[in-house]
């Protein structure tokens, strides 16, 4: 049995794997590098030579993204599949919420921070410590106008 055979179910060299997908040999080796196109060397080295089966090449067509190259030599586009769309736009998606609440916890931390320093001050004073040195509100940053009220309402 030949792997050329349409039955056969293995393809044998580089240059069966090219012509089934009807490409030229230099074509399919850089796909394998730059794309990972599923072929398998036996021997285990980089430079051996390669089998492939035919509904793995198949799958890889399917699943693989599109990649064309503009006239204008400047821009490279990939042309995602649906299912590699809808994962970009939940990946998004995810990252927007976690954007936010990064922001959330950092206005948590500065009203914690700012009570922090309230509660101390409030502390040095009634030790009978009064440091004629700089205040701690002195050092911070001030608060926006939100983290302000979130501080009122703290105390």
């Amino acid at each position: 049995m030949f792997a050329a055979d349409s039955g056969s179910e293995i393809l044998n060299s580089w240059k069966e794997v090219a012509q089934y997908l009807g490409r030229g040999v230099r074509t399919v080796q850089r796909w394998e590098h730059d794309l990972g196109l599923p072929v398998r060397r036996p021997r285990g080295k980089s430079r051996s030579a390669v089998i492939a089966f035919r509904e793995e090449l198949d799958s890889w067509l399917i699943d693989c993204p599109h990649i064309t190259n503009h006239n204008d030599g400047n821009e490279t586009s990939v042309t995602l599949r649906s299912s590699e769309a809808l994962r970009v736009a939940e990946i998004i998606v995810e990252s927007q919420g976690l954007r936010s609440k990064a922001r959330e916890l950092r206005e948590e931390m500065s009203v914690a921070l700012h009570t922090l320093v309230s509660n101390v001050e409030r502390m040095q004073g009634n030790c009978g410590n009064g440091n004629p040195g700089l205040s701690l509100r002195e050092i911070l940053p001030q608060p926006s106008e939100r983290l302000r009220a979130k501080l009122e309402m703290a105390n």
